[in-house]
């Protein structure tokens, strides 16, 4: 059995994965489900008696996973619990970057702002999912670089922290 981590809307999550006959058997906490494949991407899993397809793609090290037109963005958590974006930014804790281009639909700091590390700091929005943002650093808000409704990228940070000594 492999054990994988994820991260789903910043929270980690952490499955079991078994290869069968019969498709895949994937244990997530005390649940546990049988997944076929149909063909490239695309997958059959029966959920509360009810047969559900799903579709997935991967992106630059990121998974999609569309279930109902629920669209899932997972990602393997770096050593310090922190998923890359599609542009890793893990050098640079001072500067918060989308994880994917969306808009920008909650900010959660002000300029001036004391900040731990994994505090959620602004919601992004993407592929009609909202993915909240942490702080990867204890600091204080310094700049602010966009706001409410403003199109972010992964490439330009959307708050900036002077970091705590």
């Amino acid at each position: 059995m492999n054990k994988h981590e994820f991260l789903v809307g910043g929270k980690q999550i952490e499955t079991q994965t078994e290869k069968s006959s019969e498709g895949y058997t994937v244990r997530v906490g005390n649940q546990s489900y049988n997944i076929q494949q149909i063909s490239e991407g695309l997958f059959s899993v029966a959920v509360d008696g009810r047969r559900k397809i799903i579709a997935a793609a991967t992106v630059n090290g990121t998974t999609f996973v569309d279930i109902d037109s629920v669209v899932v963005e997972l990602q393997e958590p770096s050593h310090d619990g922190f998923a890359g974006g599609a542009s890793d930014h893990a050098e640079a804790p001072d500067k918060i970057f989308a994880p994917m281009p969306g808009k920008i639909v909650k900010l959660m700091v002000a300029v001036g702002d004391t900040v731990e590390p994994k505090q959620q700091v602004v919601i992004v929005e993407a592929m009609k999912m909202e993915n909240p943002v942490p702080a990867r650093a204890k600091g204080t808000v310094k700049a602010i670089n966009f706001s409410v409704g403003d199109q972010v990228t992964t490439e330009e940070p959307i708050v900036e922290l002077e970091l705590a000594k």
